[in-house]
């Protein structure tokens, strides 16, 4: 005989309970089983309305045939095809695919192409947190380098040959989403048309690898005939030669505004170079909050307009991180410091920098104005390890710490101590210089939580050779920026020394130079200017094995005596785009009768357009007519 149990409002709600923890449950574990999927946002007709147009006269007279691997101009009524091909069509297929930095592995590329609409595409990522949040951010950055090729006539209903564009990122440590130098930035990028689908898949270890393979598929795509358009079948390999690949932009002489940084950065990004290292402070200016000691900036930085908040700083290090780029502040010590140094006698603090806006400057100073830390001030150490503290935890970088360290001038330190009936205890005030070191390296270590950086960089110097550089730089954790010209022997003895080095030889690297004098008394700095070929040539390591094992990397440099944010991008690029392929790459300097190859002429001038089309003012590399006529200016 059955019975019936008439459930009770207890045991119902009970079950309900366990109902909804159970599909929650399955809720959550089918969440992290699937990849997430972002559908691109369809574009509507006021946005087509602000794209850029193109000039129609030229598209319908010219069109470009690849002949001996060069793509060539001529006239559509010389054409014997019915449809005409554009240059960036031409150029992506006649010979080497016009990728920038070039992929340091093998490349295997179709010789057909497929068209798209920007609807089409669709992400999938398979990660988790926290680089899922990354990644989705980033992909966010790789939409809209979509959006700046669009070109007028636009249509969503333009002539696709395929229904989906499928962008799937693979990431096997979603825990690493900090950059080391130890971090693998390599990826595996494929591209494959099939059926009705293309489908484009990113492989990488770390966000770091999957960010620039998004950016090397963004380069692989070009507007062409109302439609993206792609080569159908690609598979890459990438990996970069060196871990450390910088850019230095120096602030402190001409203020540059959050908005001009973020430009540089971006511009860094597409280029796939990882440090932006942030030469913030100099004896012009000190234009940073430091929370704790707020009258640097209130008497370092020009006006009260003109300094980087705490806020900007973390805005900053955010938008980098994005990016695949980590920010590395310097505070130069302890030369190079003047003011925003000045307001030590009005707190009680005496003398806290010697020499300031001394006069006449050059007696004092490479340049004007003069200034540098008072060693014999017990203050100055305090101060610098509450600069130090605030810097960590702004920046959030605790592998790298760049701590200046140059053109110390001895003199300056003389005189002062004269007056007070000190420099009797130095013979050598090399000495005073290394005890200032090793003191600024106690308080970087307190204000790392007690613990060593593990790369602390200084500047060649007089102190970085011998003998001082055994007695106050300790090879294990010290870095060499070495800026010296490449056939100074400062940088034979550093690598015989055994010190890890930077490179950022004078003679090619630094790109400030050329522009004749900024100041009457004196030569310019450093001519001659330094074109992207020089950039791109200088190979170091080619000459001298030992730069293999012993340098982390490369970094050009921007000093700023005659620039501002106004002429900023066009001081660094495309030279420093020939830069970067030289430390991710590292070609082999095939060069033919002329010098460098007719390839990376061309495919650095594509690149050129490309960064111009994400808002970067890249400097012209020839007139207009050696674009349109691939290997007829070399």
């Amino acid at each position: 005989m059955w019975r019936v149990r008439v459930m009770k409002a207890a045991d119902i709600r009970r079950t309900l309970f366990v109902l909804l923890l159970f599909c929650g449950g399955l809720m959550v574990y089918f969440l992290f089983q699937q990849p997430t999927t972002l559908n691109i946002p369809s574009f509507n007709e006021q946005q087509a309305a602000t794209l850029p147009k193109t000039d129609k006269k030229t598209d319908v007279r010219w069109t470009w045939k690849c002949i001996n691997h060069r793509c060539e101009k001529i006239l559509m009524s010389e054409w014997s095809s019915a449809k005409s091909q554009s240059l960036a069509t031409c150029n992506m297929l006649c010979s080497e695919v016009q990728l920038w930095p070039l992929p340091s592995g093998p490349i295997k590329t179709s010789s057909e192409t497929v068209t798209f609409s920007f609807q089409q595409v669709e992400f999938e990522s398979h990660a988790k947190d926290p680089a899922l949040s990354l990644l989705e951010q980033s992909y966010g950055i790789f939409n809209e380098n979509l959006v700046t090729i669009l070109r007028q006539p636009y249509s969503e209903n333009a002539a696709a040959n395929v229904n989906r564009f499928r962008v799937k990122v693979i990431v096997n440590h979603s825990e690493i989403v900090r950059l080391k130098l130890s971090t693998d930035e390599s990826y595996n990028l494929t591209v494959n048309h099939q059926g009705n689908d293309v489908i484009c898949a990113v492989h990488a270890n770390t966000f770091f690898g999957a960010r620039h393979g998004l950016e090397t598929l963004s380069q692989l795509i070009w507007w062409d005939d109302g439609n993206l358009r792609i080569i159908s079948n690609v598979y890459i390999q990438d990996v970069p030669k060196f871990s450390y690949r910088g850019v230095m932009i120096d602030t402190a002489r001409n203020f540059m505004s959050l908005t001009s940084l973020k430009r540089s950065i971006s511009a860094m990004s597409a280029n796939k170079l990882n440090v932006f290292h942030w030469h913030i402070s100099d004896s012009q200016s000190f234009p940073l909050e430091i929370p704790s000691v707020p009258e640097i900036h209130e008497y370092g930085a020009y006006n009260a307009d003109s300094y980087y908040s705490v806020q900007d700083v973390k805005e900053l290090v955010e938008y980098a991180r994005l990016r695949g780029v980590r920010v590395v502040i310097e505070v130069d010590t302890p030369a190079h410091a003047g003011n925003g140094w000045t307001w030590g006698p009005i707190k009680g603090l005496g003398d806290l920098a010697v020499c300031v806006n001394a006069q006449p400057w050059y007696l004092y100073c490479g340049e004007p104005p003069c200034g540098q830390l008072n060693p014999e001030n017990p203050y100055v150490y305090d101060i610098l390890e509450k600069i130090y503290t605030d810097i960590l935890e702004m920046t959030q970088e605790d592998e790298i710490f760049h701590i200046g360290g140059d053109e110390v001038n001895l003199d300056c330190w003389e005189q002062h101590m004269n007056r007070n009936m000190s420099a009797a205890n130095y013979t050598d005030l090399h000495n005073l210089w290394g005890e200032f070191t090793l003191k600024i390296l106690s308080r970087l270590q307190k204000a790392n939580g007690g613990k060593k950086i593990p790369y602390t960089i200084t500047w060649s110097s007089n102190l970085s050779r011998r003998p001082y550089s055994s007695k106050y730089l300790d090879k294990r954790d010290i870095v060499v920026q070495s800026w010296g010209a490449s056939e100074w022997y400062e940088n034979k003895e550093l690598l015989t020394d055994g010190y890890k080095l930077i490179l950022s030889h004078v003679n090619a690297w630094y790109l400030d130079c050329g522009f004749g004098k900024w100041r009457e008394r004196g030569d310019a700095a450093c001519d001659p200017y330094r074109p992207w070929q020089t950039v791109y040539s200088h190979q170091p390591w080619g000459y001298d094995t030992s730069y293999k094992t012993q340098t982390l990397g490369a970094e050009v440099c921007l000093w700023s005596e005659q620039v501002d944010e106004v002429s900023l991008d066009t001081r660094l690029w495309p030279r420093a785009a020939a830069f970067a392929e030289r430390i991710w790459t590292d070609p082999k300097l095939e060069v033919d009768s002329y010098g460098i190859s007719e390839s990376v002429y061309t495919r650095l001038s594509t690149h050129r357009e490309r960064l111009i089309s994400r808002g970067i003012s890249v400097e012209a590399m020839w007139p207009q007519y050696c674009t349109q006529n691939p290997g007829t200016c070399l």
